[in-house]
């Protein structure tokens, strides 16, 4: 990047960060920031907060990244907990808009930016955003919010316990419509999916029980999700395990998380069912 661009960007951020948060975000209305992620090059992400800079500054370990580029061209990619858009974007860059990509994420700031990203982008055509939650049944829910800013996580629904069993007092609670997986793809018609990822801070059992009728389908191939072991015998956990395993799926791979080193314990699993990733 010019050294021009690059004290621009610094300027604006002290600027911004003068003025208290109403002031901010519409000065930040006035100087829209697009950074060029550290995930996906070619890939340029909107700045509205400074939780949206470091999740730009991020990038993939290499096993996500294999995982990844073993998509085919035609294939299907759920998005789940889409957040700014670090997978849905890398997705659509990496295969070049070949295979069509649906992003799911509830917060209303953080939903913002990743249509900007996606617009940004030029991905509007490979790239469905969707703004509900999802769960085990259809219905109205609480979307309590840890923080409002977008690009913030750990938000729960219907609860004010996190991920890791702590109580919290929510910045703000959202009436949102949810829905399971299967009742989405059956009743809107939305193409079934060949690979999914979940990362919900804490409702990836709820998604689970939600979506059984894609797990036993004939087109899904892999799923990769994060999980929180609260303890060494996390009944949830092995909840979670139990469902793929009865639908045929088997664990291919685990990221753990670094910098976990006791419990609650973070990873990525991935599940996969007749299907292999290759390294070439």
């Amino acid at each position: 990047m010019p050294e021009k661009e690059r004290f621009r960007d610094y300027l604006a951020f002290k600027i911004v960060n003068i003025f208290q948060s109403t002031f901010k975000a519409r000065l930040m209305d006035k100087l829209p920031l697009y950074k060029e992620a550290a995930f996906c090059k070619g890939v340029h992400c909107y700045v509205a907060s400074s939780v949206e800079l470091k999740r730009s500054q991020r990038d993939f370990e290499p096993q996500m990244s294999v995982w990844l580029r073993n998509f085919k061209p035609g294939e299907v990619f759920y998005d789940i907990g889409a957040n700014i858009g670090m997978f849905s974007l890398t997705v659509a860059k990496m295969h070049n808009k070949q295979v069509n990509v649906y992003a799911f994420e509830p917060s209303f700031s953080t939903f913002a930016s990743l249509v900007r990203n996606i617009i940004a982008n030029h991905f509007g055509d490979v790239i469905f955003p969707f703004s509900f939650a999802l769960g085990s049944v259809q219905g109205m829910r609480n979307f309590n919010y840890t923080d409002i800013a977008s690009g913030a996580s750990v938000h729960t629904l219907d609860t004010v316990v996190n991920q890791t069993g702590s109580e919290f007092t929510p910045a703000f609670s959202q009436k949102v419509i949810s829905y399971s997986l299967d009742e989405l793809v059956r009743s809107f018609g939305l193409a079934s999916p060949t690979h999914i990822k979940i990362d919900v801070d804490g409702g990836e059992r709820e998604i689970i029980e939600g979506m059984k009728q894609i797990l036993q389908g004939s087109t899904i191939k892999s799923v990769m999700i994060e999980i929180t072991e609260v303890s060494k015998d996390d009944d949830q956990v092995k909840e979670i395990i139990n469902i793929f395993k009865n639908a045929g799926f088997k664990e291919a791979l685990r990221i753990d998380h670094s910098g976990f080193k006791n419990y609650p314990l973070v990873s990525d699993v991935l599940f996969t069912k007749n299907w292999e990733i290759t390294h070439g």
